[in-house]
């Protein structure tokens, strides 16, 4: 008797042989696609916060940005080039991967600084003895992740990810310690 019970249980157990592997096909993408969403995102958003920390650096440097120069070059713009140079060092570890945009504005605080958009002010609004009452400094670091993506596009992912990746800082200073 014990025969028969023995040989009942193990033919049970050869017919659901194959619904482990049906139960894994229907759970195994799951599991990928959290696992997959876990990295991408979280490397995303690493690459935004260390375009943010370049972008905030970036501004701290038109800020300390301190030389006597000729009277005819424009401390202003010798200040957004330093801002751009040191935040262009900062997120220096995303040139492998791909393109950075860095640019810098140093404005009144009543005009709106678009420096990604290539919208500098002309001369005559720099900040300056002009504008006393306040400047501020705009720094952005632009990184195409639509055309230079770090993780392959899995169907349904796609549309989730950024086109772009931007880090952004604005620091308000008084417009008379812009100019020497």
């Amino acid at each position: 008797m014990s025969f028969r019970k023995q040989h009942r249980s193990s033919g049970i157990a050869r017919q659901q042989g194959g619904a482990y592997a049906v139960e894994y096909a229907f759970v195994f993408p799951i599991f990928f696609a959290l696992l997959y969403g876990t990295l991408a995102y979280g490397t995303i958003f690493t690459m935004r916060l260390g375009l943010q920390h370049a972008a905030e650096e970036g501004a701290r440097a038109a800020l300390r940005y301190q030389q006597k120069l000729d009277p005819d070059d424009l401390q202003i713009t010798l200040r957004e080039a330093a801002a751009e140079a040191v935040a262009l060092t900062k997120a220096s570890w995303l040139q492998s991967i791909g393109t950075l945009t860095v640019a810098a504005d140093i404005c009144p605080v009543a005009v709106e600084c678009l420096p990604t958009l290539g919208n500098k002010l002309s001369d005559e609004l720099a900040c300056g003895e002009t504008f006393a009452d306040g400047c501020q400094v705009v720094v952005a670091v632009n990184y195409p992740y639509s055309s230079d993506p770090i993780f392959p596009s899995i169907p349904g992912f796609g549309l989730l990810f950024p086109q772009n990746i931007q880090g952004r800082a604005r620091l308000l200073v008084d417009g008379r310690a812009l100019s020497l």
